[in-house]
């Protein structure tokens, strides 16, 4: 199945506790790139949301944006009660040691001591299963995600079938033309073997004569790469209703393709046939442009 590789897909989950919403954005590369931007206190959660894109996503640089914002009660900060007990118990003791009153400061002083508040990171892995929370929320995100490039790629797979169309019509032109080609060639080529025989002493049956001879046929002679395009744009055409990434095969296959139209096009040595094969070569070039947008 033919997907793109450009996409964006969103989702979110809202409950008592919490607000979780997961933007995705992907566009072409030739291999998988994971950017994330998560929480401060959720960094722990990279290795499974990447593990998590990787299962859905093979090509593309993939964006991904998580934002998580405590509801309710649980946007209360925990206070770390054993850490201002400590602070109290030491501020009152160095009192009494420095002969100020015995008296224990006030409280609300010490809320800005270190560790007396908890952090972000602590505000949020205080929301129970939240790792659960957050991976179902990006796995939903993933799946709109990957409905909005397998739209996408049907309508690349409509465009390659009908380029695939185009090319395997020009190709059935130049296969009509060949024969009548290679009898003029052979026409051509006996007329200018006759003329060197009645120049030079050499005999018709000559090893050398023949050996020249089959090869200058052979060089005009296209019929192994037309072969050989068909077989391509047979498997091309195959692979737009595979089931597995085919991005990088297509750009293969049309590479092979291009090397054999330009094959064609320098052998031929005959201007319908070039004409076509320059077509064919527009073709080619618009799969390849087609393939390197598609996973």
């Amino acid at each position: 199945m033919i997907r793109s590789m450009t996409g964006y897909g969103r989702a979110e989950s809202t409950d008592d506790q919490v607000r979780i919403a997961v933007e995705v954005r992907s566009v072409n590369n030739r291999f998988l790139k994971v950017s994330q931007r998560l929480p401060e206190g959720l960094t722990s959660l990279e290795v499974p949301i990447e593990n998590l894109v990787r299962k859905h996503l093979s090509r593309g640089t993939v964006n991904l944006n998580l934002v998580v914002e405590p509801r309710g009660a649980a946007v209360r900060a925990p206070i770390n009660a054993a850490v201002l007990s400590a602070y109290w118990k030491d501020l009152a003791a160095l009192a009494r040691e420095t002969g100020g009153a015995a008296r224990p400061p006030a409280l609300e002083a010490l809320l800005g001591l270190p560790g007396v508040v908890g952090t972000e990171e602590a505000l949020l892995t205080g929301i129970v299963g939240l790792e659960e929370r957050v991976t179902k929320v990006v796995a939903e995100t993933l799946e709109r995600l990957d409905r909005m490039r397998a739209a996408e790629g049907a309508s690349t797979a409509g465009d390659l079938a009908a380029i695939l169309d185009a090319i395997e019509e020009r190709l059935a032109a130049i296969q009509a033309r060949a024969p009548q080609v290679m009898g003029e060639v052979r026409q051509r080529l006996a007329a200018r073997v006759e003329s060197l025989l009645a120049d030079i002493q050499l005999a018709p049956d000559d090893p050398s004569l023949m050996r020249e001879v089959a090869f200058l046929a052979e060089r005009s002679d296209i019929n192994e790469e037309l072969a050989r395009l068909a077989s391509h744009t047979d498997q091309f055409r195959g692979l737009l209703s595979s089931p597995d990434p085919a991005g990088r095969r297509c750009e293969f296959l049309a590479q092979e393709m291009y090397r054999e139209i330009n094959t064609i096009g320098s052998k031929a040595n005959d201007a319908e046939i070039a004409r076509q094969a320059v077509e064919v070569k527009v073709g080619v070039d618009r799969l390849r442009e087609q393939s390197q947008n598609v996973e």
